[in-house]
């Protein structure tokens, strides 16, 4: 948070016992570290009270000073004892780097089996801990639990003139890139904008564009070119300005590298000041000759969702319902406030969307804008489908177990309030869903060479849920490498009189919906989207876009 200039290792500071210490004294008795450079200043860190740690007095970790002007307390470090954490971008760009860490970070269902035992039979053979245990009445298994799950059918994915079956690892990007989209929007007038550097990859990606579109039944007609002399973000923000007219479809900008103050100069102008559909390229991304057809074909889709249109669909039994995707992203850069993004379904088969953000001050209750952004998307579905939803499925992501209390207390009364803007007779039948992803559980499958991770589709609805609870894992994705973690999905309210295997039918179809991906995701497509649009107006835009463009995946 600081640095103390008038302070150094020579400095002294109380300890638990009241005795005066200096840091040197400090970390030669308590840690036998010897501190080199005694004439260096000292970083300060001020901690949140309450992450404090219960019983912790001055003097501790590191040498905590409390003064009569500063009434909280202080923690003191020494620079020369502190090290960076994390990695840096020049290793996270670094694919060998990386490719090597992953060989720790994401391990197999064998070898997570491994360490397991391993650390069970540590635990086992140790008197002590076995004694501490007992004292509680538990004791450590030296097998997996054994219970037997259902595996879902897979998916048909519908296009505009095909449908195919989802396979064995539910992915069909081979067929995406031959078949049409079910809803193609023209691309004939637009804006791409880049520096003089990059024109040979700017007209590469351009002519690429134009190949790989027509097979998915999508017309790209020429840009309108735009080459700036450097990469200043006022040119970009100058050249879109003089371009921005209301015939005028999409903006691409081919950014020469990756940086955050500029990407969100652009997005605030293309999502707030003049609302249109924007895509942002990073050069690297189209550099290398080998991957541009396949690197141009996703964006191309992505740019058509973002231009209103449908990609793929599948079958959704149910008539008259509107799914709804909620998260809330937490932006630490204005005073820890949150934004809430909702994103709701507005036709039947699930795949045109209408989103909403609203803005919370850190000590302000999201139930508040919840009420709003959820009359808004009933009216945009009355707008669209000339009557209201007879069923509204809400799947509530960013909640942990110690928040469950605040989803029932508030957040439903809060929607339940919001029907009654509509009038005394409409009371829509509700079920809410907290949708889990950052779990410890894991599900391993029997395969002939041992552990496995199973199948997607794989739900477990029994044995390892909670006492009480209508909630169930299910596991959506496939991954090709490490252990793939389940989903929880936990039903904290229903009156649509859907069975449990419909509700996880209906979940499962929801995670192939997702067009950013042609496959599954671990959640269901409607709270990714969410995500998406929370976290782009947590990081970028720091306000709410346009009401213009909500009616488009413009976030993606």
């Amino acid at each position: 948070d600081d640095i103390a200039w008038d302070k150094n290792p020579q400095s002294t500071f109380i300890d638990h016992t009241g005795k005066a210490l200096t840091f040197i004294e400090y970390y030669s008795t308590a840690y036998g570290r010897a501190i080199e450079d005694t004439e260096q200043p000292l970083l300060l860190h001020r901690p949140k009270k309450r992450r404090l740690p219960r019983g912790r007095g001055r003097g501790q970790g590191g040498g905590v000073e409390q003064t009569e002007e500063e009434p909280e307390q202080v923690i003191c470090l020494v620079p020369e004892l502190c090290s960076m954490t994390g990695l840096t971008d020049k290793a996270r760009n670094d694919f060998r780097v990386m490719k090597d860490l992953a060989v720790h970070t994401r391990i197999s269902p064998n070898q997570r089996d491994v360490a397991i035992r391993k650390f069970v039979s540590v635990v086992n053979s140790n008197e002590k801990a076995k004694e501490e245990l007992s004292s509680w009445g538990l004791a450590l298994s030296p097998n997996m639990l054994q219970t037997t799950g259902r595996k879902l059918l897979s998916e048909k994915i519908h296009f505009k003139d095909n449908s195919i079956v989802a396979g064995l690892e539910a992915d069909w990007n081979k067929e995406l890139i031959k078949e049409h989209v079910i809803s193609a929007v023209p691309l004939r007038k637009w804006l791409l904008v880049f520096t003089k550097r990059d024109t040979s990859k700017a007209m590469d990606f351009l002519n690429m564009m134009k190949k790989v579109a027509p097979p998915m039944g999508i017309e790209v007609r020429d840009a309108i070119v735009i080459e700036l002399p450097n990469d200043r973000t006022e040119n970009y923000i100058r050249a879109i300005r003089e371009q921005i007219k209301s015939s005028l479809q999409l903006v691409v900008i081919i950014f020469p590298s990756s940086r955050d103050d500029r990407y969100s100069s652009v997005k605030k102008l293309c999502c707030i000041e003049h609302p249109i559909p924007s895509q942002v390229i990073n050069a690297r991304t189209i550099s290398q000759q080998q991957k541009l057809r396949s690197v141009t074909q996703k964006i191309v889709l992505q740019i058509n969702c973002k231009l209103g249109g449908e990609l793929w669909a599948v079958d959704i039994p149910l008539k008259n319902i509107m799914v709804v995707g909620i998260d809330v992203y937490h932006d630490s850069s204005r005073g820890k406030r949150s934004i809430l993004g909702i994103v709701s379904s507005t036709n039947r088969h699930l795949t045109r969307w209408y989103s909403r953000v609203s803005i919370h001050d850190k000590n302000q209750e999201i139930a508040d804008g919840l009420n709003l952004c959820l009359q808004s998307a009933l009216r945009k579905y009355h707008e669209l489908n000339q009557t209201l939803p007879e069923r509204i499925l809400v799947f509530r992501d960013g909640v942990g177990d110690g928040q469950m209390a605040t989803v029932l207390e508030f957040e439903i009364p809060q929607m339940k309030k919001c029907f009654s803007m509509f009038g005394e007779d409409y009371k829509p039948r509700l079920a809410v869903i907290v949708v889990q992803k950052r779990i410890s559980t894991r599900i391993f499958g029997q395969g002939p060479q041992g552990y496995q991770n199973p199948p997607p589709g794989t739900v477990l609805d029994h044995t390892i849920t909670r006492k009480g609870w209508y909630d169930f894992f299910l596991v959506s994705q496939h991954v090709r490498q490490g252990t793939v973690t389940p989903t929880h999905y936990n039903v904290v309210a229903d009156n649509t009189g859907l069975k449990p295997d419909h509700m996880q039918r209906l979940a499962y179809k929801l995670t192939h919906l997702y067009y950013n991906w042609p496959g599954t995701v671990r959640v269901p497509a409607p709270c990714q989207y969410a995500h998406k649009l929370a976290f782009l107006v947590g990081q970028s835009l720091h306000r709410e876009p346009s009401l213009d463009i909500c009616d488009r995946l413009f976030f993606l």
